[in-house]
């Protein structure tokens, strides 16, 4: 299915998408002034929920670019919109190195034209309470088409009304950076720690005691 990015229905569709979600979220968004306004670049952060694109949908004034799992492709209706919204597809447990590079290929070619790239480099979502390490090397990408990353971390459980915290950071320009490859991927992943608004001690805590709480609960009924 050929489906090209539709500039159009992209905005339209951001329209709806910031109104939804400003309006029933409760959404915190610190460090905003941190997004470059006169040049590209590349979002990089945590992944909760598949709602996460909404809600950098929802901030940003900029349209976006998401890389995204490929499995969103796998009905036509979703492959539709996905592509028609300017989405790319990755398989994140492709073990095909060639493969791999067709996806770097498309971002290195947006990045070039001046769009602004989003990447959640975890791969997938995860309950808040676990920590993903990151695949791949963003920052290679960025130094090859010159552009700086920007780190963001966020939090929360998008119910309805329900708060909702994202922290973005300053730009990361890693061609200023001395740094080997492995350490630039673990430099990327503790900004992105960093930036994450939880405490995550008191998640585990708090997923503890709730724990407890339910096989107290089932005691009680036996």
């Amino acid at each position: 299915m050929d489906v090209k990015y539709d500039y159009e229905f992209y905005r339209k569709f951001k329209k709806i998408v910031k109104f939804w979600m400003l309006h029933t979220r409760r959404i915190k968004c610190n460090g905003i002034e941190n997004i470059p306004k006169d040049k590209n670049y590349i979002l990089v952060g945590n992944h909760l929920n598949i709602l996460d694109s909404l809600l950098l949908i929802a901030i940003t004034d900029e349209h976006l670019r998401f890389m995204v799992d490929k499995k969103l492709y796998k009905t036509k209706p979703g492959e539709w919109i996905f592509k028609k919204g300017g989405t790319f597809a990755i398989d994140p447990n492709e073990e095909d190195a060639t493969k791999k590079q067709e996806s770097l290929k498309t971002a290195f070619e947006l990045l070039k034209n001046g769009e602004k790239v989003v990447i959640f480099p975890e791969g997938k979502t995860h309950p808040v309470n676990v920590r993903l390490p990151f695949m791949g090397r963003v920052s290679g990408l960025s130094k090859m088409t010159k552009t700086v990353l920007v780190p963001f971390g966020l939090n929360g459980t998008y119910r309805l009304f329900s708060k909702l915290e994202i922290n973005i950071g300053e730009p990361i320009d890693f061609s200023t950076l001395k740094l080997s490859k492995e350490e630039e991927k673990q430099y990327l992943y503790d900004i992105v720690r960093s930036l994450e608004p939880f405490n995550f001690e008191e998640i585990e805590n708090h997923i503890e005691i709730k724990r407890l709480i339910l096989d107290d609960k089932t005691k009680k009924r036996k």
